[in-house]
């Protein structure tokens, strides 16, 4: 809240430039507004450097949040508004294991009523024998595909991520436009690796559908699209699949790469400083939890190979996703899927 001019050229926090106060003292709008949030929220945050000297400028890219709290108590910030009441909730891999599954049987059951609606998907032979329903992917239905993926990712990552309600409109959509496209990659090759042992002949591409990769099955204007599919398959397993066999992560190791996707923004991507604060700190939930993980459940004192491994997992889903959006481009032009369906391009393009 603006009380007047400023008696001070600058926050006496950050060191920002200012023409007015907040609450009642010489700080700017930011450190205001994070004072606030960081007391409301109960949050709490470590020393970047543990001797609680780091910076606290505001165009300090990696300040420290626990000393710049500390420089607002220190200059005599107080606050007395409400303080949130956290519910009880699931832990993060425990939540996001949850809302996998429930999102995974939702997309099954639209996905299903699609292709029998639709009725030219070829069913792969042994059905059965994976216990499941698998069908080839068709042109005439891949895009509404994408877009039940789309539309039940944005509920997974409301579920698992609730923080995000808080920012604006605009911040969430650039979070999970750039995170939707990382996790469609990193299924395809989880599901490719539960059902076909690896990525060989046939790939996942959604939940009960998949590409014949030895197939070359032409389009109309003599393109051939499942070659083209497979050269740039072949050209993300280059990048991906050899740190991927070798890694062989467990389930709770997938879960947490769920969510460290979403850490990595594209360079493109502004968002606010509300926003960052909350990647921050889903970002130290997750590793915390994998963290208690390798050390209690798998009994690892050395845990640091298995954690760089998945880092260097995250780094290669960001290069596959370019690659994705070449093919992506060239499917959509060739049957032209984008002159009814916009959606698609904002997310995927």
């Amino acid at each position: 809240m603006e009380e007047g001019a400023s008696s001070s050229s600058q926050c006496l926090v950050c060191s920002a430039p200012i023409s007015s106060v907040h609450l009642g003292m010489d700080i700017c709008r930011a450190c205001s507004c994070f004072f606030k949030r960081t007391k409301s929220l109960g949050r709490q945050y470590a020393c970047r450097l543990g001797d609680r000297k780091c910076t606290v400028a505001k165009d300090g890219k990696f300040a420290c949040r626990s000393c710049r709290m500390d420089r607002c108590i220190l200059v005599g910030l107080a606050y007395e508004g409400p303080l949130r009441v956290r519910k009880k909730t699931l832990p993060i891999l425990e939540r996001i294991k949850a809302e996998a599954s429930a999102c995974i049987e939702k997309r099954r059951m639209q996905e299903l009523e699609l292709i029998i609606r639709h009725g030219g998907h070829k069913r792969h032979p042994y059905s059965e024998c994976f216990g499941m329903e698998l069908y080839e992917m068709h042109p005439a239905t891949i895009m509404e595909i994408y877009r039940i993926s789309i539309v039940e990712g944005y509920e997974f990552f409301r579920n698992v991520f609730p923080s995000f309600s808080q920012v604006s409109d605009r911040d969430q959509q650039l979070i999970f436009k750039d995170y939707v496209g990382k996790v469609s990659l990193l299924e395809g090759y989880h599901r490719s690796r539960q059902i076909w042992d690896g990525i060989n002949r046939n790939m996942m591409c959604s939940v009960t559908t998949y590409c014949d990769l030895s197939m070359e099955e032409k389009s109309g204007d003599g393109s051939s699209i499942v070659s083209f599919a497979k050269s740039i398959a072949e050209e993300q397993n280059a990048v991906f699949l050899s740190i991927y066999n070798k890694c062989s992560i467990t389930e709770n190791e997938y879960y947490a790469l769920l969510a460290l996707l979403m850490f990595e923004l594209d360079t493109s991507c502004e968002i606010s400083e509300e926003s960052q604060d909350i990647l921050d700190q889903y970002r130290s939930e997750v590793l915390y939890a994998l963290q208690c993980y390798y050390r209690y459940e798998m009994g690892l004192n050395d845990y640091s190979t298995r954690l760089g491994n998945l880092m260097s997992l995250n780094h290669a889903i960001q290069e596959c996703k370019s690659l994705f959006k070449v093919f992506f481009s060239f499917y959509t032009t060739i049957f032209d899927v984008f002159m009814t369906n916009t959606l698609l391009k904002d997310f995927f393009l």
